[in-house]
């Protein structure tokens, strides 16, 4: 298994780790992934009800190509979101919605919901205003992933003792 440094995963080691191999999640190039993604507390919390929910592997896909593409793996928006993109998900049943610094290597992903466009918009613009001009606490996709892939053992354990 490759490694993204010394003892760090590479997030297609994590989605391998975590049950799903890459034929799973469609045609996704294997080279090196030059943007580290990140999700605020509120999008890990989000990709973590849709993993109940199985919808998982949609998610990582586009996640895995937004670290393949960087800005180029959605659209951007407008309005009060000049900057910002997003990255439709399913038969346009949902909605991821990220920034990019400006060396355009790290992107942040701030929502991970459900299609509903004024909403999810709204959640951003919300999000934006709370951070002001402070780096939002983020956590790398990985260890959101790592979390998640936590809490289903130890979810899968207690149902087997039960």
């Amino acid at each position: 298994m490759a490694t993204t440094g010394p003892g760090l995963l590479s997030l297609s080691d994590v989605v391998f780790r975590f049950g799903y191999t890459r034929g799973q999640l469609g045609d996704i190039p294997e080279s090196s992934m030059p943007v580290r993604v990140e999700l605020i507390a509120d999008a890990a919390a989000d990709l973590a009800r849709y993993a109940e929910s199985g919808a998982l592997p949609l998610f990582l896909k586009e996640l895995i190509r937004l670290e393949e593409v960087g800005k180029d793996a959605g659209p951007p928006l407008g309005r009060g979101l000049t900057g910002w993109r997003k990255i439709v998900v399913g038969d346009r049943d949902w909605r991821i919605v990220f920034t990019l610094n400006t060396s355009e290597t790290v992107a942040t992903v701030w929502i991970i919901g459900d299609r509903d466009d004024a909403a999810r918009y709204e959640d951003a613009e919300r999000l934006l205003r709370a951070a002001g001009t402070a780096d939002p606490h983020t956590a790398r996709l990985t260890a959101a992933m790592f979390e998640i892939a936590q809490a289903r053992q130890a979810a899968k354990k207690a149902r087997r003792t039960r």
